[in-house]
């Protein structure tokens, strides 16, 4: 891999950033008169001069009081001291404490789901390819179809009823003293996968069939190449030939999705947080919404897009050395 390819791609990638970060800070202001306004306290007996200096100190305490260009230049500045402001809660916190307090509930969802997703899609997906047409690779075909026309939350909604309030076997809503009790017992950490399973469940489902199907699309593929017909005329065993000559090959599109879902691991489960009630990333950003917290929105969506950006940047560095064939710009 060339060095001016890689920077060609961080440079670009530097560019789109920028972008979704100028996006992220001037969208939630168009249309917006006075921004603070909704933070102005009632006027009640005070008189009009007293309370326009009550106004004109709530713009200076939430920064307000000047341009929205200067608050632009504000707002870069901190990022340059990685900071993403404060919220408008109680006590003013740090939006980057606040996401990194439930950053980790949301990657136990989003790690445990992709670790299960890909082994279980690469298993079913390899034999439903080396068993074409045969009742595993049919019943891969038909759950691809059901799959389709269930969105996730209906999904999490029958697991909630029937494993959570009709069976019992797992917690239908998170324990709210989870987070809060948690101390790195055996006794959290158990509580933490019971009140997981559901939510991972739910998650796994669409993952699972969705890498099955890449994966066996692709062995096919790959397995009518001709230094696969080569091996097996050579008598190589079957084994052989399937994971030293197939699936070497064939993960590349699937190492493709891999990179393209990554980004869209911690944003992409906040139905499934609101379903459960799981205190994570997406719940976090549902409550900045209901009580418009405009620092902590924009922190977590920048947040979010920087994480989407990285990993699609890793990924297209990572195709490229997997695979020497692939053309950069107009040059191999």
């Amino acid at each position: 891999m060339k060095r001016s390819y890689v920077i060609q791609r961080i440079l670009y990638a530097v560019f789109i950033f920028f972008v979704v970060l100028t996006l992220n800070f001037f969208i939630p202001r168009i249309g917006v008169h006075d921004p603070a306004e909704r933070y102005y306290p009632p006027q009640g007996g005070m008189s009009t001069i007293e309370y326009e200096i009550i106004k004109q100190f709530t713009r200076e305490q939430y920064g307000f009081d000047v341009s929205a260009f200067q608050q632009y230049v504000r707002y870069l500045q901190g990022l340059l001291r990685l900071d993403l402001g404060t919220s408008l809660r109680s006590g003013s916190p740090k939006v980057t404490a606040l996401i990194a307090q439930r950053l980790p509930w949301t990657l136990v969802l989003s790690v445990s789901t992709l670790v299960i997703s890909l082994f279980a899609g690469l298993l079913f997906g390899t034999v439903a390819a080396w068993k074409r047409g045969r009742w595993q690779d049919t019943l891969l075909l038909n759950a691809s179809t059901v799959s389709v026309a269930l969105p996730s939350f209906f999904i999490a909604l029958m697991l909630s009823f029937y494993l959570g309030f009709r069976l019992e076997l797992f917690p239908a809503y998170t324990n709210p003293n989870m987070v809060a009790q948690f101390d790195w017992s055996w006794d959290a950490i158990r509580m933490v996968f019971t009140n997981a399973a559901l939510p991972i469940m739910s998650m796994s489902l669409g993952g699972i069939i969705g890498y099955s199907q890449i994966t066996r699309n692709s062995v096919i593929a790959v397995t009518n190449e001709d230094y696969v017909v080569t091996a097996r005329a050579k008598g190589l065993p079957q084994a052989t030939v399937l994971y030293k000559h197939v699936l070497r090959n064939a993960l590349l599109p699937l190492a493709t999705s891999i990179g393209m879902n990554i980004g869209g691991l911690i944003g992409g489960a906040i139905i499934i947080e609101q379903v459960f009630n799981w205190q994570g990333m997406g719940t976090l950003f549902l409550e900045a919404n209901s009580t418009k917290d405009y620092p902590l929105m924009m922190g977590i969506m920048l947040f979010l897009s920087a994480f989407a950006i990285l990993a699609n940047l890793v990924t297209e560095l990572l195709y490229v050395i997997l695979d020497p064939r692939v053309t950069v710009g107009d040059k191999r």
